[in-house]
């Protein structure tokens, strides 16, 4: 017999009894769907979180203290800011950061937001923001702690409603603030920014509360090969500056990444793992129809052994029906398992994302289930008997 009329022989085996073959199926496309739909939620996930690293800046880093007995506010300053780009020649800028919340009061009513403190780079350490309206602050204006702010567009819609705030007057605590400009922060998974607050330069807080501190200092490297190094010169400078040793907690937007795609793996790992399962049961399926298979068609073996089908005749038809039961139940179960990504993308934020290597991947378990849970009923038929076989009732 040869390979193409094994493949016929097998199709009206399988057609023979339809409802048996789709029962059959069902934990192989449970499975496929399982491994489809994580794989491509998965591979969404880790290029959704690449993007937010893009958006947030790739070659940014923080440096913070590690706050406890013997700690100063003196141990990180804005003055180390400004000094660190002329320290090192990987470091592109150094923006400081000092956060407070309270409220602030416009012409008809007052919101309570988040107050950030920093300089004139800001925009280059948080490529996410961008100028809709006004301005940004200049140097000069944070060299003189000028009382100038900037508002996220939720503030400034809360504060203003559609009147435009470019100019007005704000009033935080005691101070009197004018809007010079309103900014808009991109949508990020990864929220570094704030969706309602302001922006104001950080000498302008220290003037006005008198606490000369920052709370961490974003520094940008010139590019990803760099980064290492100006991490390494920023925590000599501020050791060196401040005399201090080991002192200095350095994390990047990266790291912090690594870990969520590290936790994303695991639960790619703990899905595909439930998925084998289902898999793996799927496949005792099919050896346990493909048994039944044999016993009902005993006669017809023998006919075809009496015929001269040698064993590897009989082995070939009953493997590729295997095969093509569990590749047929493969296709279905990719088929389920993109339109369950699809599904599920738009209540968990995540783009499917679909790849060549799950669907090989789902494939290649499809044929390696027909082919080992196909062989001991193949193999029990191949060793039929002829004239027991014909006697069969």
């Amino acid at each position: 017999m040869n390979l193409l009329e094994s493949f016929r022989t097998a199709l009206e085996g399988i057609g023979t009894n339809k409802l048996r073959a789709t029962l059959t199926m069902s934990g192989i496309i449970i499975g496929i769907m399982s491994v489809i739909a994580v794989f491509t939620l998965g591979n969404g996930s880790q290029q959704a979180y690449t993007d937010q690293l893009e958006k947030l800046g790739a070659t940014n880093f923080n440096v913070t203290i590690w706050w406890g007995q013997g700690s100063k506010i003196t141990d990180l300053t804005v003055e180390d800011a400004y000094a660190l780009p002329q320290q090192s020649p990987y470091i592109e800028a150094a923006v400081p950061f000092l956060d407070l919340f309270g409220t602030i009061r416009g012409p008809k009513k007052g919101k309570d937001a988040y107050i950030q403190g920093t300089n004139e780079d800001l925009l280059k350490v948080q490529p996410n923001l961008k100028i809709v309206a006004g301005r940004y602050f200049t140097a000069k204006e944070v060299r003189e702690g000028k009382p100038v702010i900037v508002l996220t567009e939720k503030l400034a819609a809360g504060l203003f409603g559609r009147e435009d705030p470019i100019g007005k007057r704000l009033t935080y605590q005691t101070a009197s603030v004018i809007v010079i400009g309103v900014v808009r922060e991109a949508k990020l998974m990864i929220d570094a920014g704030r969706s309602e607050g302001a922006y104001v330069p950080i000498t302008f807080l220290h003037n006005m509360d008198g606490l000369k501190y920052v709370q961490t200092i974003t520094v940008k490297a010139k590019s990803k090969e760099t980064m290492e190094a100006a991490k390494r010169q920023t925590e000599k400078y501020l050791n060196r500056r401040h005399d201090r040793e080991n002192y200095y907690q350095i994390d990047s937007i990266e790291n912090a990444l690594g870990e969520m795609d590290s936790f994303s793996g695991t639960l790619t790992t703990i899905f595909s793992v439930s998925a084998g399962i289902a898999l793996f049961v799927g496949g005792i399926g099919v050896m346990n129809i493909m048994l039944v298979s044999v016993t009902e068609r005993t006669r017809e073996i023998g006919i075809r052994k009496a015929l001269g089908a040698r064993y590897g005749d009989i082995m070939l038809q009953f493997l590729i029906e295997s095969m093509i039961v569990c590749l047929i139940g493969g296709t279905i179960g990719v088929l389920l398992g993109i339109g369950t990504a699809m599904f599920a993308s738009q209540y968990v934020d995540v783009p499917p994302l679909l790849s060549w290597e799950s669907i090989v991947i789902a494939f290649g378990f499809s044929s390696a289930i027909g082919i080992f849970f196909g062989l001991y009923p193949a193999h029990k038929a191949a060793r039929l008997n002829p004239i027991d076989a014909l006697r069969y009732e």
